[in-house]
């Protein structure tokens, strides 16, 4: 059950390492605002942790997670 601290660590490893290859470059508080936003609308019940089961919902609804997620089916 991911809380907001550690999506932001994940969220920010990934602009870490792929931040710097962006046009335009990417703000510092970009991960920071990203995540507030995408926990937000996955904490359906605002317990300040996310299910497995808010997650999956959350991923279904949202077009754009959809999209981004199935950028990964190419990399594996």
């Amino acid at each position: 059950m991911p809380l907001l601290q550690e999506m932001m660590d994940i969220v920010k490893a990934i602009y870490d390492m792929m931040g710097k290859y962006t046009y335009p470059v990417l703000k510092e508080d970009a991960p920071r605002q990203h995540v507030e936003v995408f926990f937000q609308k996955m904490d359906k019940n605002k317990d300040g942790v996310v299910t497995l089961d808010e997650f999956i919902e959350s991923c279904q609804e949202d077009d754009n997670i959809m999209r981004s997620l199935q950028l990964f089916e190419n990399v594996m």
